[in-house]
């Protein structure tokens, strides 16, 4: 008797020891892996880079984050289902990709309605709140670190004069929305993972694309597209680290700050990198491929069409209210 009371006391013991000294935290470094869709030289990709590169320098070896670019680790197509799961981290996308997984989001892509300012101001603003909740809810991830990926253009075999030369005209598009645009002006348009569109453009099937310098200069699509009009946006594209929300919620508090913090500065950072580096390679390419610079005479038409005749069926699927509420950003409601 008197040895089970005695055992009974050690397991006592043994509770209270445990409950009053729990076991030590893990003291290793936090790993994390980050999926890419631009090649390192792209504007993103080298975007994404100053983020990592200062973060690393403030947090240290604490938190370690392994780096793929250009759909090395995960086709920007394919990564939805990893980011919601954790199997990984963090992924970057643009505003024409996030309307796959959030309908609200066709608002960031109305032909020629934004300024990148613009709609780096709205994407941070209350009255995008609820696509970035739906984001939460169907990708469980949050945004950080929103910058410039780029200024769509048109990219042609043959100059487009004015909008009589879309008659006909296959282009491969940005977006949805300039599919409908591009057909309504009386061609033809596609929208393909931007890897595909270098085969589309050399087998003929495309006779112009609207893309980025960035994109163009990466994919070398000027070997087949020698015409560019620099000047007349269809939309620019906002790029944006998506991190998985349980992994943000296991960081140290002083580490989430210091992400959110360097979150911030890079975006301002790109604010002035981005449009500067478009500009080189702008010039990268005409120097590399001679291309040649046209202009739409009759612009005003292309704006014209999409606000008439697509911008309707996008304001009925995301919601009046929604999209009276972006609209109010743009230059176009001014």
């Amino acid at each position: 008797m008197k040895k089970f009371a005695i055992a009974i006391l050690l397991v006592v013991c043994l509770v209270f020891i445990a409950i009053g000294c729990p076991s030590p935290a893990p003291t290793g470094p936090i790993t994390a892996r980050f999926s890419g869709w631009g090649p390192p030289p792209s504007i993103p990709g080298q975007i994404e880079m100053h983020f990592f590169d200062l973060l690393k320098e403030r947090v240290g070896d604490r938190l370690q984050i392994e780096v793929f670019q250009g759909n090395t680790l995960y086709n920007y197509q394919e990564v939805q289902l990893p980011l919601k799961t954790g199997a990984v981290e963090m992924a970057s996308f643009g505003t024409i990709e996030l309307y796959e997984w959030v309908p609200q989001f066709k608002v960031t892509t109305l032909t020629g309605a934004w300024t990148t300012d613009e709609l780096l101001t709205y994407l941070n603003s209350s009255d995008c709140k609820p696509a970035w909740d739906q984001m939460l809810k169907v990708a469980n991830c949050i945004p950080f670190a929103l910058h410039p990926a780029g200024t769509f253009f048109l990219w042609s075999t043959t100059p487009v004069t004015s909008t009589a030369d879309f008659n006909g005209l296959r282009v491969e598009c940005g977006s949805f929305e300039q599919v409908d645009v591009i057909k309504d002006l009386g061609g033809s348009g596609g929208a393909l993972p931007v890897t595909d569109i270098y085969t589309a453009l050399q087998q003929g099937q495309y006779d112009g694309a609207i893309g980025t310098p960035s994109i163009a200069l990466g994919f070398g699509w000027p070997e087949f597209v020698k015409y560019v009009s620099p000047t007349q946006a269809w939309f620019s594209n906002i790029n944006v680290i998506l991190v998985n929300k349980d992994f943000w919620d296991s960081l140290p508090k002083d580490i989430q700050n210091t992400f959110k913090e360097t979150a911030a500065e890079t975006t301002e950072w790109s604010r002035t990198f981005s449009p500067q580096a478009e500009e080189g390679q702008l010039q990268a390419v005409a120097g590399k491929w001679s291309t040649t610079d046209f202009s739409i005479s009759d612009w005003n038409t292309v704006i014209n069409t999409a606000q008439t005749q697509v911008w309707p069926d996008i304001r009925t699927e995301v919601g009046a209210d929604f999209f009276d509420k972006a609209l109010k950003y743009t230059e176009a409601a001014k």
